[in-house]
């Protein structure tokens, strides 16, 4: 028996993988996770994970959403797409030709959804969970990817109260 954990079938994939990353909403404030495992393992996050065979992307946003969080929510918009491609150092020495090994690659369609039910709580692939207005959202999500997301979906709910 191995001390070794199993390999992630995400780990140095040969082919692009299908994600979703969740905007829950309850008033103003909006579902956060630090992340328990790579990629970008203790980082602040949106919650979400990859969509399973026969899912839809609505399905898949609930069901990570519950998984990590144990919040219930109503998918309800597609906000955008993003690439979340994660390298290995290039090797010392090697020039600019020598591509390094692609660690992780994500098309992650972010997902707007409000609240239903349940209190955050960690599970699953998240360390911690919670809820966070705008300010601290800003304070806490630092990754630039998942930050230009965040900041996307704060402005999409102004224009949505605001009617346009």
């Amino acid at each position: 028996m191995s001390d070794q954990p199993p390999a992630s079938p995400h780990l140095y994939p040969d082919h692009p993988r299908v994600g979703v990353g969740v905007l829950v909403w309850k008033g103003d404030q909006l579902l956060l996770i630090r992340r328990a495992k790579a990629p970008l393992a203790g980082e602040w996050c949106l919650p979400g994970g990859s969509q399973e065979l026969g899912e839809t992307l609505f399905q898949t946003a609930a069901r990570e959403v519950r998984e990590e969080t144990a919040v219930t929510c109503r998918p309800t918009a597609v906000l955008t797409a993003v690439d979340g491609i994660t390298r290995d150092p290039r090797p010392p020495g090697a020039g600019p030709e020598v591509a390094a090994p692609v660690r992780f690659h994500f098309t992650i369609v972010e997902i707007m959804a409000d609240y239903l039910s349940g209190d955050p709580a960690a599970g699953d692939d998240a360390a911690e969970a919670l809820w966070a207005d705008r300010a601290t959202c800003g304070r806490l999500v630092t990754w630039p990817s998942i930050k230009a997301v965040v900041d996307l979906g704060w402005a999409a709910r102004q224009s949505r109260e605001r009617g346009g």
